[in-house]
């Protein structure tokens, strides 16, 4: 299993002074040129943060009892790379007592007018530093409603595993995989 970044070197990545580099380390901790997706809901048994995050505390109870949980890592206009860095090293400790956490999905902020909530690079360097992290995890997830298919494509690059995709949205997901040198596969 691949080490831990530390919380500075988790900082590094998350500011994007070279997310090509980040991407590259982070693309090689899966292995894997795989690419999974669905189109349905999440199980309801399962604790989700939805789209802002959750407790820690509210994910370990429900690891300790035996329910798997999907985490959220808030970033972009109105977290610093300090807090996600925090919040990625939280979700480490925790992926690292069970495998309940099956999948952590970076979701930016809203923003305002005078910035939006994320940048692309910004993007990018959080499911990067998301990927070295939560090298255990199974399903790194970029957000396809608020990045859109070209953002979750290129994610991929960028350690991204997995697509939770609309049921309505009609991409085709083995061609954007495959653009990608990936393979999409239907979970």
């Amino acid at each position: 299993m691949p080490e831990i970044p530390s919380r500075d070197e988790l900082i590094e990545v998350l500011t994007g002074h070279d997310p090509v580099a980040a991407g590259k380390r982070a693309s090689t901790v899966s292995g894997q040129r795989i690419v999974t997706y669905t189109r349905a809901d999440p199980p309801a048994d399962w604790l989700l943060d939805g789209e802002e995050e959750g407790s820690l505390t509210d994910h370990a109870a429900a690891h300790d009892s035996g329910t798997t949980s999907e985490a959220v890592v808030a970033y972009g206009a109105e977290h610093t790379p300090e807090q996600v860095a925090e919040r990625l090293l939280g979700l480490a400790e925790l992926a690292a007592r069970s495998d309940l956490l099956v999948a952590v999905c970076p979701i930016p902020d809203d923003g305002d007018h005078r910035r939006p909530g994320s940048w692309g690079v910004e993007d990018l360097s959080v499911i990067a530093a998301t990927r070295l992290c939560l090298p255990s995890v199974r399903w790194i997830r970029p957000s396809w409603r608020l990045l859109g298919a070209p953002a979750c494509q290129v994610a991929v690059a960028f350690g991204a595993n997995d697509w939770r995709v609309p049921a309505d949205d009609q991409t085709d997901l083995e061609h954007l995989a495959s653009a990608v040198g990936a393979q999409a596969v239907e979970r």
